[in-house]
């Protein structure tokens, strides 16, 4: 017999996940403070009790009726076409784009992996779509909405704003309708991964362990063979150097790279202009509306907190108020007598001019703005208690004068006048680029624009974000194609950010190759003497080691001893840290020794250092270990479901090995 949820118009607290696919938020769990310091070892934790799949999350189009020609898989017989698989990859490197910003790559998604983990992804949502049904889940229409009017994209203030979830459905090609059907969808197969990961069960040793391993402390003291003493002592010849560059050939392997350079067309080129006398005062004259200055109101309060409850706070209030209305010439006394706001009773209550603009909280800005000069109005809740608001000044929404507001004008009017011609020139600047395409001179001379040169450029785009922004990824991709890279022709004018245009050239290109042994020449005999320094100061630290683990070296000097741990590693290296914290503490005090990239350390550990955790901090592991675990059991539970639901690859070229098996 099949079980039915139903989720009906009250949104399941703390168990419906918001969509991942627009979001991507991070999993609910209590965190504690002890573990911020830790991410170093919980990734490595995670690393060794977890191997996580690389899940890639997309939204695809299912059409049934759509024919089975060149599926690539099969879900419950049902094909998925590479068209289909096409537009998961499109969504998810759109949801890419705006998460990585700048770091974004067209081409993360072109590996052999990514390919597999997609297609893998769209079989998991296909075979939850069919679990779901056989499981008769689902979801109404107001619980999804109730869910959209959560999603962060869609919040102003903390409230739902209709006009950015209109923008969001027109820019992404969306009906209303469709979104909601399709969150609903999300939901309803969130209701089945999470039943598996909330559910995760991790034991209170498993615990307690983890929680000791990230706390432990040790102490230990150190005595260090500095590489820098073997560096006189090594050599090193050049037949040495060509010998190591003959034998690694792949670690001097240089992508293709270009020299660049390239122009920058934006309003800025325009903004030296200067308005006339006439041009501010007009401009002034017509923007009136634009100078003014808000209506502004002064007030004093007197404040009664909720300290002796909410009740008893109401009625004093409203015995004030009485008093006050009664005598308002006894306003400021009564508030530096009465009034819980220390900083204003002082002042008789005073709180000075103020605007709406959220100076002040909203029910006291209402009421102090719907009152007169001179009114005297309360009690008002507040969350700081209850207010008598007495309105002591009002000034008027006014014109600001044409003096005041004179740089602002000149600077609105460059603003007006840059984007104008920048406008009336783009199209100019882009055939230019187009039709004398041979060069960039002479867009350079017609609008004094500034070359950019860069060299050793690869298709990767320059390291220097300042840089990135106008070299973006569209750029690089038309620097390295045909056009540019051999017909040594421009690029297009290509717009790089809002009313920013970029047009570049390659001026020299370098193909990929082995680089010259002149050419890396220093850095081998750098490596090859740092390499043979550290073996000679490991030989010479593990002689040393032997003879006073042994007793015959009494004499050697050890730094003094400070208290270390994964959290706090006072700068030691990672290597050193990992090394000493593994010697079990029934064996302390003990000696050892450790290579790192600055010599070879001997470490003399003296004692060590544990924490009895308390409840709240075994939870704070048990909820990040459950994490981790969580997600391994989703893994299997879709691995099953795919089996269940009969999906197949179908296509060998999204298999595993599938580009290896090709180059052979």
């Amino acid at each position: 017999m099949r079980s039915v949820f139903f989720v009906g118009a009250q949104r399941p607290c703390g168990f419906v996940r918001q969509s991942a696919f627009l979001f991507n938020p991070k999993a609910n769990f209590m965190l504690l403070e002890l573990f911020r310091n830790h991410k170093r070892w919980l990734m490595f934790i995670a690393m060794v009790l977890v191997i996580p799949s690389f899940v890639v999350t997309g939204i695809y189009s299912y059409n049934r009726m759509i024919s089975d020609d060149g599926a690539i898989a099969k879900v419950d017989d049902v094909s998925i076409l590479p068209q289909q698989f096409d537009e998961a990859k499109r969504q998810r490197l759109e949801n890419l784009r705006v998460r990585l910003g700048e770091e974004f790559r067209s081409n993360m998604l072109d590996s052999q992996e990514a390919k597999v983990a997609l297609l893998e992804a769209i079989m998991n949502e296909r075979s939850l779509i069919g679990e779901t049904s056989l499981e008769d889940i689902h979801v109404s229409e107001q619980v999804a909405i109730e869910m959209i009017k959560t999603f962060p994209r869609f919040l102003t203030d903390g409230k739902f704003d209709a006009e950015k979830y209109t923008n969001y459905l027109a820019a992404s090609g969306m009906s209303d309708e469709y979104f909601v059907h399709m969150i609903r969808g999300e939901i309803s197969r969130n209701l089945l991964t999470e039943g598996i990961t909330r559910t995760t069960l991790v034991p209170d040793t498993a615990s307690r362990s983890i929680f000791n391993l990230l706390t432990e402390k040790r102490e230990a003291a150190v005595h260090n063979l500095s590489v820098g003493e073997y560096m006189v002592k090594v050599k090193v010849s050049d037949e040495d150097a060509k010998k190591y560059w003959t034998d690694n050939q792949k670690q001097f392997e240089r992508p293709d790279a270009v020299n660049v350079e390239y122009v920058v067309f934006s309003p800025d080129l325009f903004k030296n202009v200067e308005p006339s006398e006439e041009d501010i005062k007009t401009f002034y004259e017509q923007n009136k509306g634009r100078f003014q200055a808000p209506e502004e109101r002064r007030a004093s309060h007197i404040l009664i907190d909720f300290g002796q409850g909410k009740d008893k706070a109401k009625a004093k209030a409203e015995e004030i108020f009485k008093q006050v209305k009664a005598d308002p010439k006894a306003f400021a006394e009564v508030a530096k007598k009465e009034s819980a706001d220390p900083g204003s009773a002082k002042e008789g209550g005073d709180l000075g001019w103020f605007t709406t603009k959220g100076m002040m909280v909203p029910a006291f800005e209402d009421a102090v703005f719907n009152a007169k000069e001179g009114d005297i109005v309360g009690p008002v809740e507040s969350e700081f208690g209850f207010h008598i608001i007495s309105v002591t000044g009002v000034k008027a929404t006014a014109a600001k004068p044409l003096a005041d507001v004179r740089a602002e004008i000149v600077k609105l009017y460059q603003d007006q006048e840059s984007q104008k011609r920048f406008a009336e020139e783009a199209d100019n600047f882009t055939n230019m680029v187009y039709e004398q395409s041979d060069s960039l001179k002479s867009v350079i001379e017609k609008y004094n624009l500034k070359p950019v040169t860069l060299n050793n450029v690869t298709a990767e785009g320059p390291s220097d974000a300042a840089q990135k922004k106008f070299l973006n990824q569209h750029v690089m991709e038309s620097l390295f194609g045909e056009e540019c890279l051999v017909e040594k022709r421009n690029t297009q004018a290509i717009e790089v950010a809002s009313n920013t245009l970029v047009a570049a050239r390659v001026t020299a290109y370098q193909p990929a190759h082995i680089a010259k042994f002149e050419d890396v020449r220093a850095d081998i005999l750098s490596l090859l003497t740092t390499e043979r320094a550290l073996d000679a100061a490991e030989k010479d630290g593990q002689a040393l080691l032997a003879k006073i683990k042994s007793g015959e070296a009494k004499d050697v000097k050890f730094d003094k001893a400070v208290t270390v741990s994964r959290s706090q590693p006072l700068g030691w290296d990672f290597n050193l840290i990992n090394s000493l914290m593994r010697v079990p503490a029934k064996e302390l005090p003990a000696y050892i020794g450790v290579r790192t990239p600055t010599g070879y350390t001997l470490v003399h550990i003296t004692k060590s250092e544990t924490v009895e955790p308390d409840a709240s901090a075994l939870e704070g592991t048990r909820n990040e270990l459950a994490g981790m675990f969580g997600q391994a059991e989703e893994n299997v539970y879709l691995d099953s479901l795919r089996a269940k639901h009969h999906a197949v690859v179908l296509s060998k070229d999204y298999l595993p090995g599938a580009e290896e098996k090709k180059a052979e």
